[in-house]
C-alpha cells in the first residue's frame, strides 16, 4: 500500500472578535494534536485594525512561548493564501489562519491512490448549522 509522508490539508480562515483568540483556542488545537488527529503546518494571525489595515503574525515568527503549538511546515500558508483568507475579517477584529494536515485520513489516502480513486469534491458544514438543523430536525 502506498505510504503518503503528509495527508490531507485543509486550510481554515477562523475569525474571532478583538486583535486575537484566547488561549482556550490554542489548547484546543494542542488537544487535536496530541490525539494525533491533526497536525498543525502553519499559523497565521490577521489583525484587521479599526481603519481597516491588515497586520499579518506568523506563529513561527513568535518567541517560544508556552502553549503556542510546534509548526511542521512554518510558512506554507503563502502571502495570496493568507490575504485572500483575510478579505473577511472586519475592522477591529482578527482571523487565525490554520493550516492542518487530517491524520486520521493519511491512510484512506493511500489507500484511495492505490485503487485508483480521488476525491472529487469536498464540501464541509460548520457545527453550529449542523447542531441547529438536528435540533429542529431529530427527535
Amino acid at each position: 500500500m502506498t505510504t503518503f509522508d503528509y495527508g490531507p490539508i485543509e486550510l481554515y480562515a477562523i475569525g474571532f472578535d478583538g486583535d486575537r483568540p484566547g488561549p482556550a483556542i490554542l489548547q484546543a488545537v494542542d488537544d487535536l494534536v496530541a490525539s494525533g488527529t491533526v497536525n498543525v503546518l502553519d499559523l497565521v494571525f490577521v489583525t484587521r485594525s479599526l481603519d481597516g489595515e491588515l497586520s499579518i503574525l506568523e506563529l513561527s515568527d513568535t518567541s517560544d512561548d508556552a502553549g503556542v503549538p510546534a509548526l511542521d511546515l512554518a510558512g506554507l500558508a503563502g502571502e495570496d493564501d493568507i490575504a485572500a483568507l483575510a478579505e473577511g475579517v472586519a475592522p477591529g477584529s482578527s482571523a487565525a489562519v490554520l493550516v492542518v494536515e487530517l491524520l486520521w485520513a493519511k491512510a484512506f489516502a493511500g489507500a484511495l491512490y492505490d485503487a485508483g480513486g480521488a476525491v472529487l469534491a469536498r464540501e464541509g458544514i460548520p457545527a453550529p448549522i449542523v447542531n441547529a438543523f438536528l435540533s429542529e430536525h431529530v427527535g
